[in-house]
């Protein structure tokens, strides 16, 4: 009896659980019923780089979130790509299979945060040349330019074109344009960033000698100067204007450059002397020394009796006021001077200039010139 109940039991759990079976099957085909699918999180990698005419790519991936089962594993493929300048996603396609490598990404409920792929502009900088002559009524034509900051990738190449060409009188700047392409000849220079330096262009208007005026004079403790200040070759343009003075002065003795200031204006008033070609030939200022005579007077004497004070007098030339003159001569250098009795020349010994006012030695100001007395030493 207890056998059969036992039987009958299992036979019953086994229809009922067939039963069951069957009932969530039909449901879950009709949408009645759902399976808590299990959440994932799964981002991908971003990267950037500056443009260089490769695809950029990443193949990095994380699982932020979630858990798989045991038996199943994760496969990301990323498929994001930019080469050209701008920002796109970094895409992938994201299943899960089980060990025997059976598709079960439908037991999952996905969600994706793609990572960026940014390619950034390659900064150029290029640079034209200087270039100058003097006006001839032609274009002055320099197509000289240099990639001096960063290189062109990916078999690209560049060119520089729409020069600026003046022909008339001035300073311009050598402006032009940059075009870059690639091996197939289509304009690539939106994925660089191109900074333009620009040289300089000058037309000048022709040579310009300017000469100032040479003056002499013997010192006389004013200062000397010559405005004198002309064009004596060449000339200025139409409109400019030249304004030219002598700034240079001495008033020791000695000499100086005549110096000369010009400045060239256009008609708004533009400083445009670089426009020229100028030579200037300055004059020279000299200030020679003021001339003096002194005669030494004839002196008779004993050997050893005291020297005579005033002994000389200034007899051509004068000394200008405030200036005095100390002589030593011979005869004044005391006894002991010659070791012997007889004659000599009064020669000096020592003389000196200096102002009483302020002292300063003005000696390299005059040119004394001596006439000679006669000097007798008796016993």
């Amino acid at each position: 009896m207890k056998k059969h109940f036992s039987f009958n039991l299992i036979c019953f759990i086994g229809v009922l659980t067939a039963a069951v079976m069957i009932l969530l099957t039909i449901l879950a085909a009709t949408g009645s019923f759902h399976y808590r699918k299990t959440e994932l999180l799964i981002r991908t990698g971003s990267s950037e780089k500056t443009y260089d005419g490769t695809p950029l790519t990443s193949s990095r991936w994380f699982l932020v979130s979630g858990e798989l089962s045991k038996e199943h594993e994760l496969i990301v493929e990323t498929r994001g790509s930019q080469t050209e300048i701008g920002k796109s996603e970094n895409v992938a396609m994201i299943k899960v299979v089980d060990s025997s490598g059976l598709d079960v990404t439908d037991q999952y409920s996905i969600k994706t945060e793609f990572g960026d792929l940014i390619v950034e502009r390659r900064k150029l900088t290029f640079l034209s040349e200087d270039g100058e002559k003097v006006w001839d009524g032609k274009p002055l034509v320099q197509h000289k330019v240099y990639l001096v900051n960063g290189r062109v990738y990916g078999g690209n190449t560049w060119e520089a074109y729409e020069f600026n060409e003046p022909t008339r009188v001035g300073i311009y700047q050598n402006t032009y344009q940059i075009r870059i392409t690639d091996p197939e000849g289509t304009d690539v220079s939106d994925n660089y960033e191109i900074e333009l330096t620009f040289g300089k262009l000058t037309i000048r208007q022709g040579y310009l000698v300017i000469s100032s005026g040479s003056e002499t004079k013997e010192y006389d403790g004013q200062e000397l100067s010559n405005s004198d200040c002309r064009i004596v070759e060449g000339g200025v343009a139409e409109g400019h204007k030249l304004q030219v003075q002598a700034v240079g002065s001495i008033r020791e003795v000695g000499f100086c450059r005549n110096t000369i200031q010009a400045t060239i204006t256009d008609e708004d008033g533009k400083d445009v002397t670089n426009l020229y070609d100028i030579t200037l030939n300055t004059g020279l200022l000299t200030i020679t020394p003021r001339r003096l005579t002194v005669r030494t007077h004839d002196i008779t004497r004993p050997y050893y009796d005291p020297p005579i004070q005033d002994d000389w007098s200034l007899v051509g030339g004068t000394l200008l006021e405030g200036d005095e003159l100390r002589i030593v001569t011979r005869q004044q250098n005391n006894t002991g001077y010659d070791e012997e009795i007889g004659t000599f020349d009064n020669t000096e010994s020592y003389y000196e200039i200096h102002n009483s006012k302020n002292y300063k030695d003005k000696t390299g100001c005059y040119q004394i010139s001596f006439l000679y007395g006669t000097l007798v030493l008796t016993d």
